[in-house]
């Protein structure tokens, strides 16, 4: 009897650990599954979530930066344009307003996405001429994004306006800047392209443009500056390419040989038809034949126009002297040509007399107190091959004598001119006289040739 006790109880213990270690098993997958949950959740990727700021306008050429701000990224999102052809936009978010229009951009991110509807617009002369004709004195007015040139464009008649035009650009058929006795005016940057997008300047006085680049901005027999009786206005640090969108001198000729040795800076007189006859009305009752004087071109460059690596044209003649009429005997004075660079400009041949007198991309007239230092004249193409670099001349019988000239510390390279690198030469009983010509860096055969009464 003792031992089937004993046997029972023994067959109860087996039965109790079992039953214990079948408990402990089943804790123990609780264990893992609530261990293998947890980890689960933890690994879980959180939903991106985007948000998209800005502007909903944009001018035409002006570059903004949209604000597209994302959390729970692990990769950089995706910028996308409606429309290329009026918005573009790089992965960093900036767009560029292309033409008038409007355009979707897209920020996406997987299944994410956020969008905003730009709208861009086109700015004309229109608009310069009603923030020009506001201005007050001594007001800076900046200019963002392109400008549609469309009819001429009146500058600030307020004094010491200020015009910061880094950001902007200027197109169009037609359409040029003129100022009529403004005083102060000081420009700074902009691009200029074809269109005749040029400056004409009345009996402007203290003036300064800083930084601006012309792409054949003026038409065949053109300036890029007209200064009409203008006095202490400085040009510098201009870039100037190209002119006429062409390299058949025929064509530049059409207009007789003005149109071929036509300056980008001219320095006329306050008279009538010196800015052409359209401007006349314009300059109606300030025509005072009162000469230019004061002008200071320093740090400029002048160079061929290319189309990738097609050259399209060279560079302009780029400055000079416009004649004047018979009965004024005042002289153009005080100008000064200095640090500039002059690479392969237009070959000034094939013009008969007028070669003499205005067959280089520098020469002066009747004038006095005229520097022309420390530039650089190169011509690396052999059909910009000069005939002269400077002419210094004196050939009409109004006018008084030339006086005060120095050129020096000026460097000529490339092809030597046909003729010389300084041409001095006057008609008849005329005389230039106090003209040094010292320190100039020249490896070709003739530096200097004298005609007339010239007096070193």
């Amino acid at each position: 009897m003792k031992k089937i006790i004993i046997m029972m109880l023994m067959l109860g213990g087996f039965g109790l650990l079992e039953t214990s270690q079948n408990l402990t098993a089943l804790a123990d997958t609780v264990t893992a599954q609530t261990s293998n949950s947890s980890t689960a959740t933890a690994n879980a990727t959180p939903t991106p979530v985007l948000k998209l700021k800005g502007s909903t306008r944009i001018l035409v050429g002006e570059h903004k930066r949209l604000a597209g701000k994302i959390t729970n990224m692990t990769a950089r999102p995706h910028w996308s344009s409606s429309n290329s052809k009026i918005i573009k936009v790089n992965q960093a978010g900036k767009i560029k307003g292309i033409k008038a229009g409007k355009a979707t951009i897209k920020i996406s991110y997987q299944h994410v996405t956020k969008s905003k509807t730009i709208k861009v617009t086109q700015q004309t002369s229109s608009d310069l001429s009603r923030r020009f004709k506001r201005a007050h004195k001594g007001q800076t007015i900046t200019l963002v994004g392109n400008f549609k040139m469309k009819k001429d464009v009146k500058l600030p008649t307020a004094k010491n306006v200020k015009v910061k035009a880094t950001k902007a650009s200027f197109t169009g058929k037609r359409g040029f800047f003129y100022g009529i006795v403004n005083r102060g005016l000081k420009w700074t940057g902009g691009y200029f392209y074809s269109g005749g997008h040029s400056f004409r300047l009345l009996r402007t006085q203290n003036a300064v443009f800083n930084g601006l680049t012309f792409h054949q901005a003026c038409g065949v027999g053109g300036h890029i500056f007209d200064l009409m009786g203008s006095k202490h206005v400085k040009i510098t640090n201009c870039q100037f390419y190209g002119y006429g969108h062409t390299l058949n001198l025929k064509k530049l000729r059409k207009k007789g040989h003005h149109g071929e040795y036509a300056e980008a800076i001219q320095t006329d007189y306050a008279n009538y038809n010196s800015g052409g006859g359209n401007f006349n009305r314009y300059g109606k009752g300030h025509f005072n034949h009162q000469p230019t004087s004061y002008v200071t071109v320093t740090h400029n460059t002048w160079r061929p126009e290319y189309s990738g690596k097609r050259l399209v044209s060279l560079a302009q003649t780029a400055i000079g002297e416009h004649d004047t009429i018979s009965s004024n005997r005042r002289k153009i004075k005080h100008v000064t040509f200095e640090y500039n660079l002059i690479k392969n400009p237009i070959r000034l041949s094939g013009m008969g007399a007028d070669t003499n007198y205005f067959g280089a991309p520098v020469h002066f007239e009747s004038s006095s107190s005229i520097s022309i230092k420390h530039n650089v004249f190169q011509a690396t193409l052999k059909r910009a091959r000069p005939e002269n670099w400077i002419i210094i001349s004196n050939q009409y019988g109004h006018m008084p004598h030339t006086v005060n000239v120095k050129i020096s510390h000026n460097q000529f390279k490339g092809y030597w001119p046909s003729r010389s690198a300084v041409r001095l030469i006057t008609k008849g009983a005329h005389f230039i006289k106090h003209v040094s010509v010292t320190h100039n860096f020249f490896n070709g055969r003739r530096l200097l040739q004298k005609i007339g009464h010239v007096r070193l």
